[in-house]
């Protein structure tokens, strides 16, 4: 992601312009290495100016994002509030080429006079920081991230004490450097590669950037430094040139490159890719590129941390599952002891106190049974003391199984929870399921009325041009199943296995079953497969019926079900269809 020198000019130019005489209204510190300062504007109108030092996504943009504040404010945050709120943007400058921005602010000192105060926004990777300085001396007012020498040789970050610009990287600055020069420097690093070399040569040159500058130029960017000529030299010198001059007078043409609708890079020119979408402006650029992928790395850790959780509570209840069906076979393999105290009440008069075996003959098969024997028990007593055995066996078995029973619906729904986790694909369908589970447990809101579903469920047309609905968790399969969908609607699920519910939308035309169009049962179909555990099979029984047929037992866990009368049909959800079926969702707002 470069965050170089080409998007901080860029980025300076519209802020400059934009900001320019705007009134600092409240500043805010929602990370500890990260600010939001609310700008009135003086022609009316608000903007979010975000601030970050964070070691992997320092930056600064106007973001559209609201994050919440943590209930106390940080000593740096009550320190900027002091001395900046109220203040008047007057400057918004990129220092030479390099990643440093000074932001200068006008605002009444503790004489009631008016004073620039000056914030040096540094964003050089692990070393990023923010630091409030009183321009007049130079001297350093405060900063986010505060080390003394012993942390650094070269410069102290403390109040009090001189400020120092990062050190230098030994590379030159691109606004001043002359095309002699700039062929010295490619041709004396002969053994690199000829975007690597520009990456070397230049300040405020991130290695993507350089592979693009030489992609503009039509030059290979593997192309030997060593034989690159004064041909290939001047079209890279001039297409940096023209670069430059776009990103400082506000003609950059900010684009953002994508796979998959993710975004990968971002950049204040147009970049070479397959997939892109170009913008107006380099803040809104920015603030797409990083609330895209700041809310997928999100999701990706919630998931994470969340199915390791779900996955915890499922290894004791496979444990348990284990040891109950031990205890079942133990408590099944007492189940003859009926027939031995049968067999000893039946041949009491052959036998005798003090005998440790009874040899007698199964009355039903006629084989030969050799019972063990208590020596200090009568015959009626061993016989008695075997029924009572099998009479506690009994009542063991039926205990066992209830206890199974209960425990494999706690593993049913904890798999269909841990499948919606990982068909998750935003931080509301997360946000529903975290509430799903907080309210299984009892937790806060659990008792009461329950709030309806965030999010909508995936939206389909089958080529008999039915709408098909997919839920997306349990939440929501309980009310797609039980209140969107009409009695005569279809409804699917794979058989025995934990997946989404998926409805179809049947005209009122259709009264049979054998009137619902193949083709549009085999695309349901395909799809419920396709959302269950059995994604990955190649054969999936799927269950469909009715929706009448459907109905939630008094008690039951979210998505838990029971259905009559269904019929059942094998698909294939590795079937190329299921491809053409997703990339053809209706997304939110479409008709």
């Amino acid at each position: 992601m470069p965050f170089d020198g080409f998007t901080i000019s860029a980025l300076c130019f519209e802020l400059d312009q934009a900001l320019q005489g705007a009134r600092i209204d409240k500043i805010h510190q929602p990370e500890k290495d990260e600010l939001m300062i609310s700008i009135r504007m003086a022609h009316g109108g608000n903007h979010r100016l975000l601030l970050s030092a964070n070691a992997r996504w320092a930056r600064m943009h106007l973001t559209t994002t609201r994050k919440t504040n943590p209930p106390r404010p940080s000593a740096f945050c009550m320190l900027l509030r002091k001395y900046l709120e109220g203040g008047k943007i007057r400057a918004v400058k990129q220092v030479g080429f390099e990643r440093i921005v000074m932001i200068d602010i006008e605002a009444l000192d503790d004489f009631r006079e008016w004073t620039i105060r000056r914030l040096m926004c540094e964003f050089t990777g692990r070393h990023s920081n923010l630091i409030l300085i009183n321009p007049e001396n130079n001297i350093i007012i405060d900063a986010i991230k505060k080390f003394s020498s012993e942390v650094s040789s070269y410069r102290e970050v403390l109040p009090g004490k001189p400020y120092v610009e990062p050190p230098a990287q030994d590379k030159l600055n691109p606004l001043d450097t002359a095309y002699e020069t700039f062929c010295r420097g490619i041709w004396e690093n002969e053994d690199t590669a000829l975007s690597q070399a520009l990456f070397g040569l230049f300040s405020g040159i991130s290695p993507f950037t350089a592979r693009e500058i030489c992609l503009m130029s039509g030059i290979n960017p593997a192309l030997p430094a060593a034989q690159s000529g004064e041909y290939e030299l001047g079209k890279l010198y001039q297409k940096v040139r023209d670069l430059l001059e776009k990103v400082q007078n506000g003609a950059a043409q900010p684009s953002i490159s994508f796979h998959n609708e993710m975004p990968i890079e971002y950049a204040a020119y147009p970049i070479e890719a397959d997939q892109r979408r170009d913008f107006d402006s380099i803040n809104s650029a920015c603030d797409h590129f990083y609330t895209a992928k700041l809310n997928n790395l999100r999701l990706e850790s919630w998931k994470t941390n969340l199915s390791r959780h779900i996955k915890l509570i499922l290894d004791k209840a496979y444990k348990k599952r284990f040891y109950q069906e031990s205890d079942l076979i133990q408590a099944r393999g007492q189940e003859n002891y009926k027939t031995w105290g049968e067999l000893l009440t039946g041949y009491a008069y052959q036998l005798e106190k003090g005998m440790s075996e009874a040899v007698v003959e199964d009355y039903s098969t006629g084989e030969q049974v050799v019972i063990p024997l208590d020596v200090r028990l009568s015959p009626i007593k061993n016989a008695q003391r075997y029924f009572k055995i099998y009479n506690k066996s009994r009542k063991t078995i039926a205990h066992l199984e209830s206890l199974m029973a209960a425990n494999q619906l706690e593993i049913d729904y904890l798999e269909s929870v841990l499948l919606s986790i990982q068909q998750a694909e935003s931080t509301s369908d997360m946000e529903e399921i975290s509430e799903e589970l907080e309210r299984d447990k009892g937790g806060k809101g659990a008792k009461g009325k329950k709030s309806p579903p965030r999010t909508v469920p995936r939206r389909y047309l089958s080529s008999d041009n039915m709408e098909i609905l997919v839920g997306r968790n349990n939440r929501q399969n309980d009310s797609l199943t039980l209140k969107q969908s009409e009695s005569q609607d279809l409804w699917l699920h794979t058989k025995n296995i934990p997946g989404s519910h998926v409805i179809v939308r049947l005209p009122r035309k259709i009264r049979t079953i054998h009137d619902v169009p193949d083709a549009t049962l085999e695309e349901a179909a395909l799809l419920a497969a396709h959302f269950s555990k059995a994604r990955q099979s190649e054969k999936v029984e799927v269950d469909y019926t009715f929706r009448s047929q459907v109905r939630k037992p008094g008690g039951a866990k979210p998505g838990m079900v029971i259905y009559d009368n269904y019929w059942t049909i094998v698909v294939n959800p590795q079937e190329p269809r299921v491809t053409s079926l997703l990339e053809s969702e209706i997304k939110d707002g479409e008709p």
